[in-house]
């Protein structure tokens, strides 16, 4: 008989992050728990890639708590954030169609007077790796996990209950890229007890199981209801859009009693152009329109740091793009900058159009 285990899923994402659990006796995805609180991260079901170090070794900051600007966190630290880090332990990051592409020299030089990077370009810290980083990042995430969302779920049994956590990867990781993720996630401690495993799957073939486990139980909302099921020898395709990557792939039902199974009826393919580069083409734009007017590196800095009232605006705009009858929308710049109509600059607003 198997021994009754723990599945852990963990999406170590781009942007954001989320874990899932479940006991392997359990059936169905209402038995499947989704942590949505987490230690000074506040409630929401993902908590974002972002972990600020400090230079006093002061413990680093992770998720959401990372993510709040100076003020609000009413510290004067002025600690940097890194995020989108994950991308980096792809060793080809930079290489085919999404490469990034060369700037006018014009554009150059006022990141250098301004002491700016391309906001398109990831930072790491002095001396760390992208696989130390992702590390880091994990071991606070971990921690959080064992020590008080699993600990407070199983208090009586948590110590002698097998673990199998599973890692969620984008169809284009390169084996060398699998096998940083791998080994960042151990390093972190994921499977660090003896009874524990862990174990990695495609994005989109975890998302391809679960839309159709819903299609299934009936449960998923944003199906319709004439089709309810999938049929041995049929086909279908799953775009995954996340943060960093977009992966498609497209699979054939092979099975469908007694046990379900898919195998893929081409290869998949995807690029990095997930919503990430979106934001970081955006930070661009607004440098290249305010040009001679963007005086002040550390206003412009908080003007396009996480969380600031004007990513928070083209965040909001980004996501209902496509939706409203909008085609234009005015950006407050949170300071008095010059008039410059040229540039869509009025009353220290810019016109942003679709």
């Amino acid at each position: 008989m198997e021994r009754e285990r723990l599945i852990v899923a963990v999406d170590f994402g781009t942007t954001y992050s989320g874990v899932a659990f479940c006991h392997s006796t359990q059936d169905g995805l209402r038995n499947s728990e989704v942590v949505s609180t987490w230690a000074n991260n506040g409630v929401a079901p993902k908590t974002p890639t972002e972990i600020r170090y400090f230079a006093d070794g002061k413990e680093s900051l992770w998720g959401a708590e990372a993510s709040l600007p100076c003020e609000r966190r009413q510290a004067k630290d002025p600690a940097p954030v890194y995020s989108r880090f994950k991308l980096l332990l792809d060793p080809t990051i930079y290489a085919g169609v999404y490469a990034d592409r060369p700037k006018p020299w014009s554009f150059r030089r006022r990141l250098e007077d301004l002491k700016l990077e391309d906001s398109t370009s990831i930072k790491l810290p002095p001396g760390k790796t992208a696989i130390d980083v992702s590390s880091d990042y994990l071991k606070l995430l971990y921690n959080d996990l064992m020590n008080h969302r699993l600990r407070k779920r199983y208090p009586d049994t948590l110590d002698i209950t097998p673990i199998e956590f599973v890692f969620t990867i984008p169809a284009i990781w390169s084996h060398k890229a699998q096998e940083a993720t791998r080994y960042a996630a151990k390093t972190a401690g994921f499977s660090s007890r003896a009874l524990d495993s862990l174990s990695l799957v495609s994005e989109p073939e975890a998302a391809a199981m679960f839309v159709l486990q819903a299609m299934r139980e009936k449960n998923f909302s944003r199906i319709s209801a004439q089709k309810t099921t999938l049929q041995r020898g049929e086909n279908f395709v799953i775009c995954d859009c996340g943060g960093g990557t977009v992966d498609l792939i497209s699979y054939e039902v092979e099975e469908e009693y007694p046990k379900f199974r898919l195998k893929e009826s081409a290869v998949g393919t995807g690029a990095k152009c997930g919503s990430s580069y979106i934001d970081a083409a955006f930070k661009n734009f607004l440098l290249e329109k305010l040009g001679s007017d963007c005086k002040d590196e550390s206003w412009f800095q908080k003007l396009i740091e996480n969380g600031s009232t004007l990513m928070k605006t083209f965040d909001s705009i980004k996501r209902s793009f496509g939706q409203t009858t909008n085609d234009i929308w005015f950006l407050e710049l949170g300071t008095e900058v010059p008039d410059n109509e040229e540039a869509g600059i009025v009353d220290s607003e810019l016109e942003f159009t679709a």
